[in-house]
């Protein structure tokens, strides 16, 4: 691996090229150099961020939008804001857990300045049930850094539980967070959506509700402190040298799995390990992004 002042010394060109020939595997100082870097390659980050083909390719390539999106969110300056907001649109239409997950605690960095771009976001029906969730937990993240929004932003978790015309996965989602709050304030409406799942339950015991009414005291109250983790990730503990070895043998096994697996059956697993535009791994003959690509999202 190449020493911190060999990274130091390369172009700004050469070191954003990285991004798309790294993989998941971009030494943590060569990421810490882009950080440092700050404006010098801002743009250039924003626009791999802004670009909707960037979150289509094929390996490695496909990883150059994650990174890019960690490293503005490092940054922690409002002039990021425009690109991360990007960055959750195409996140969640591609369906990129890596991003999906981190956007909550990138937003928190960035404070007030995100409040009303994911209001907005999480009123615009037109968004998606992906898109208000991961707007709605980024909101709940913000609040634990700007005085006086947790109120408000659980409230209007409580607003999406009770509403039934909701999307499902949203209802969940917010019911979720109200939960991680402990917010014993909201307890009638979730004691209410626990009952609905119990009842979703009973209809099919294969459904599996995210929680039903006689757990949720237990919930609660019984675990004492808030489940806030969540919305505090670390995002760039992505490239701790510990990070990157255990997703190269997790990808491992999996390419173990893959080639394991009869023909016409795709095997489980993040879609990282495998190549959008490979042939698909069930046999149809067409891309992988054009096939099981959406059915394992």
């Amino acid at each position: 691996m190449a020493s911190p002042s060999r990274f130091r010394n390369l172009s700004d060109a050469a070191l954003l090229e990285l991004l798309h020939t790294a993989a998941d595997r971009l030494p943590a100082e060569a990421a810490g150099e882009l950080v440092r870097r700050g404006h010098r390659v801002r743009g250039e980050l924003r626009a791999i961020v802004m670009d909707k083909v960037a979150w289509t390719q094929g390996l490695p390539e496909w990883w150059a939008p994650v990174h890019a999106t960690y490293l503005l969110g490092a940054m922690e300056t409002p002039e990021t804001l425009v690109a991360l907001l990007a960055a959750l649109r195409w996140a969640d239409a591609f369906d990129c857990d890596w991003v999906l997950e981190d956007l909550p605690s990138i937003f928190a960095r960035l404070g007030a300045p995100a409040v009303d771009p994911l209001r907005a976001i999480l009123a615009d029906l037109a968004a998606g049930p992906g898109a208000r969730s991961t707007a709605l937990a980024a909101l709940a993240a913000v609040s634990l850094r700007v005085e006086g929004l947790t109120e408000e932003v659980l409230d209007l978790a409580e607003g999406l539980v009770r509403d039934r015309d909701e999307d499902l996965f949203l209802r969940q989602s917010a019911a979720n967070l109200l939960v991680d709050f402990r917010s014993i304030k909201h307890r009638a409406a979730l004691k209410a959506f626990g009952r609905e799942e119990s009842r979703r339950h009973r209809r099919d015991p294969e459904y599996q509700g995210v929680f039903y009414d006689w757990e949720l005291d237990e919930l609660l109250e019984g675990a004492g402190e808030s489940n806030l983790e969540p919305y505090r990730r670390d995002w760039m503990g992505f490239y701790d040298p510990e990070e990157i070895e255990h997703r190269q043998e997790r990808w491992q096994r999996e390419q173990e799995e893959d080639e394991g697996a009869p023909e016409g059956e795709l095997p489980p697993g993040p879609t990282p390990s495998r190549d959008p535009q490979a042939p698909c791994p069930c046999g149809s003959g067409q891309r992988f992004v054009d096939c099981c690509f959406l059915r394992v999202h």
